[in-house]
């Protein structure tokens, strides 16, 4: 299933398991598109386009987002006026869909209006993705931190990595993993390019493809920085290019 298209994929079984459920992992989402000014396409149930809209701030307090509306007074009058409007974008790693109703935003003014912040969001990774495959002393390291407030990391190889997230070899004496969990203060080594210290989420638990039953974990970035992405982008494609590599 690829998700190229800037449009709403329709509701059923492999959608749902890319929904995410958590409120807190909702609210860290959509502070992420705040933050990055992610545009949103706005949809209305019909399934027709409205504009394109932004959001200007997540109340989590209130459970509230505010948008910032399409300036067109009709458009954003028939978005404002529809029982559900689904909005969908695009960040680093993938595409972005939610669904909430529209009002009129009471204070404030300007072309503005709120919506409840959704019970549910989809968060589709972006197939296209550069990712490769790591072997022999092209294999980064990621260092993660041992529970317990220590200060050990456990060192793990990486078998692929791409721009948005890696995999691991994962041992269960050493590193326990859940679904879901973010870690932080991760150290990721990169021959020939360097290192960085970042936070990961477990995406992923279970045996890895063709290699019989080695543990295998996956992590998506969590707030990349634009030097973080500059340096994976040349590490992937330093593995596509191995001339470049080597000189």
């Amino acid at each position: 299933m690829g998700f190229p298209t800037p449009f709403p994929e329709p509701d059923s079984p492999e959608l749902q398991r890319f929904a995410v459920s958590s409120s807190a992992e909702i609210v860290s989402r959509l502070r992420a598109l705040l933050e990055t000014a992610v545009p949103l396409n706005a949809y209305v149930d019909t399934g027709a386009l409205i504009g394109v809209v932004t959001i200007q701030r997540v109340d989590a307090a209130a459970g509230q987002l505010v948008f910032k509306a399409p300036l067109d007074e009709g458009l954003s009058g028939r978005l404002v006026g529809a029982a559900l409007a689904t909005f969908v974008g695009f960040d680093h790693a993938g595409k972005v869909q939610f669904g909430a109703t529209p009002f009129p935003r009471r204070a404030g003014g300007g072309a503005e209006f709120t919506t409840p912040i959704p019970d549910q969001l989809f968060r589709l990774q972006r197939r296209s993705a550069a990712r490769v495959r790591l072997e022999g002393a092209k294999a980064a390291i990621c260092r993660i931190p041992v529970p317990g407030g220590t200060g050990e990391r456990e060192a793990l190889c990486v078998l692929d990595i791409g721009t948005g997230g890696i995999a691991v070899l994962a041992y269960p004496q050493w590193f326990e993993a859940v679904i879901g969990a973010e870690i932080d203060e991760c150290r990721l080594d990169l021959p020939g390019v360097g290192g960085a210290t970042v936070s990961l989420r477990v995406r992923h638990l279970g045996p890895q493809p063709d290699e019989g039953q080695a543990p295998c974990c996956g992590f998506e970035f969590v707030r990349m920085t634009p030097g973080l992405q500059s340096m994976l982008a040349t590490y992937v494609e330093d593995q596509f290019d191995p001339l470049r590599s080597a000189g």
